[in-house]
């Protein structure tokens, strides 16, 4: 069965006759007819009612009609996706995202993408601190959104473009700022738990510390930053909050 009957058939059934299905497709009466009795020899049955002046479609007909719209669109969407591949078009993007990362910066962007390239496919991988940097590193992902120290990026030889800018603040819940006594410095913290985010990455290099963590304090770690916020706001410790 060739995808050109079935291109016929459709014709055929939109426009009602076999004379404006060949006007629709430039082609001859006669090679419409041949086309749909090609089609009803390898059914081996009638796939229209001719007894009236517009083709109706025969139940047998109209099963192979809905039939080969699927057909037809499949291979439409095949080509399309050949076409997307000859233009040398990715086939799959990965983008690293910090967690915290504002997700402002990303979405316009991703929502060009997807209308100037629907066909290609898009991860986006949540990382935490270095995880992000390092998937563009071990080429795990092409590109990556996350907050970082400039001077840190050019010396490990990354190209990067500056999207946005934030800061991170220590911040408490009121019932734990009580208890703290008005603390005048991070060394007076050291008795209360830092709520800390775990690094997804392995660290290393430049990226091998913690930064905003004193020797001595006392830390429990999260793996995300839903976690990190929840703990935060019940008073089960403090810990440092990214704002923009």
């Amino acid at each position: 069965m060739k995808l050109d009957h079935l291109k016929v058939l459709r014709a055929v059934v939109e426009t009602g006759t076999v004379k404006l299905a060949a006007e629709t497709l430039n082609r001859t009466q006669p090679a419409i007819s041949q086309a749909l009795k090609a089609l009803e020899f390898q059914t081996g049955t009638e796939l229209f009612d001719r007894s009236g002046y517009r083709l109706e479609l025969t139940p047998v007909g109209r099963r192979v009609y809905l039939q080969s719209l699927r057909v037809l669109s499949e291979a439409d969407d095949l080509a399309h996706l050949i076409k997307h591949f000859e233009k040398g078009q990715e086939e799959t993007i990965t983008i690293a995202v910090d967690a915290a990362a504002n997700p402002d910066v990303l979405t316009p962007v991703l929502l060009d993408l997807q209308s100037r390239f629907p066909d290609t496919r898009v991860i986006l991988r949540a990382e935490v601190l270095s995880g992000a940097i390092e998937a563009v590193q071990t080429g795990t992902a092409a590109l990556a959104v996350a907050p970082a120290i400039q001077v840190m990026l050019e010396e490990e030889g990354f190209d990067y473009i500056p999207v946005d800018r934030s800061f991170m603040r220590n911040v408490a819940a009121p019932s734990l700022i009580g208890a703290m006594g008005a603390p005048a410095t991070l060394a007076d913290l050291r008795g209360l738990h830092q709520i800390i985010a775990r690094d997804s990455g392995q660290a290393t290099g430049l990226f091998d510390r913690e930064l905003g963590v004193q020797k001595g304090q006392r830390r429990w770690y999260v793996s995300d930053l839903h976690m990190k916020k929840q703990l935060l706001a019940t008073g089960l410790g403090w810990g440092a909050c990214q704002s923009t």
